[in-house]
């Protein structure tokens, strides 16, 4: 197997968001593997796929690489199932069964790239929609732990600002008591959809673990066409990224170096359909 390697020994830090932690060895892989198969490959004869900081390493991947129209995979992907309550901020995995978080059938599916922000459909289930939607929407106030439903249709963000100036924040859902508490105020208000305070940040995760918010995406990406893409990839002749299925036979760059955490990180083959 054919492989293309070079050594990055400094990086210049004029006008890049982001450094690696330390100095990196890149390696392209001239082998066809699905995400999950690269992944794989990175980690037992590398480090781990690779985790992109900005434009520098991008553009360095691309002069390692044939410069031929396909795409390589890279390390970011799009978790689906980790989400964050607006009260508290903490990431936390709601996968697809759960005890008292019971997602609508085929949800969440982040329909077109764009759904991030979740409301309660039918009083009791859950459905990612697109964050600038307008719904009706659910506060909670610690005070006198109540909840309050405001019929004004808002976007999420605006429905945040709202709950939190004249109460205490959207509503979470943490036990089954609350749950209850929730489908009672919900309870004949005749709603479809009303926003809680539960979101997630979009392509947020690296299979080493690490950071990095630089961004390449191709004009039209990422798009999740047909609802199952969800790994990262970069084209070897633009450089521009895309969002695919874990299911197709990328070639992949990975990496040899420290990281800054161990690979506990969940990976892309948890979104696969």
């Amino acid at each position: 197997m054919e492989e293309i390697c070079l050594l990055l020994i400094l990086l210049l830090s004029g006008g890049l968001s982001t450094l690696p932690p330390h100095s990196r060895e890149y390696h392209f892989v001239n082998q066809l593997m699905t995400w999950t198969e690269a992944q794989s490959y990175c980690r037992e004869h590398f480090t781990d796929l690779v985790t992109i900081y900005n434009s520098n390493i991008n553009q360095l991947l691309v002069s390692i690489g044939p410069r031929i129209n396909v795409w390589a995979w890279i390390g970011l992907y799009d978790d689906r199932y980790s989400w964050k309550w607006s009260m508290e901020g903490k990431l936390f995995y709601v996968g697809s069964t759960h005890e008292f978080l019971i997602w609508a059938n085929g949800q969440p599916d982040c329909v077109n790239a764009k759904e991030y922000c979740v409301a309660l459909q039918g009083q009791t289930q859950m459905d990612d929609r697109p964050c600038g939607d307008s719904y009706p929407f659910l506060c909670y106030n610690a005070k006198n732990t109540s909840y309050i439903l405001v019929m004004e249709s808002r976007s999420w963000s605006a429905a945040q600002s709202y709950c939190r100036t004249y109460h205490t924040d959207l509503t979470s859902i943490r036990s089954k008591e609350e749950k209850s508490n929730i489908t009672l105020t919900l309870n004949g208000s005749g709603v479809q959809y009303v926003w809680i305070g539960l979101y997630r940040d979009p392509w947020a995760f690296w299979s080493d673990n690490t950071t990095s918010t630089f961004t390449n995406w191709a004009p039209s990406d990422p798009n999740n066409y047909a609802s199952v893409e969800y790994c990262g990839a970069l084209n070897l002749m633009s450089g521009k990224w895309d969002d695919g299925f874990i299911n197709y036979k990328n070639y992949a760059f990975c990496f040899t170096g420290e990281v800054q955490n161990a690979n506990t990180v969940r990976s892309c083959h948890h979104v696969k359909h």
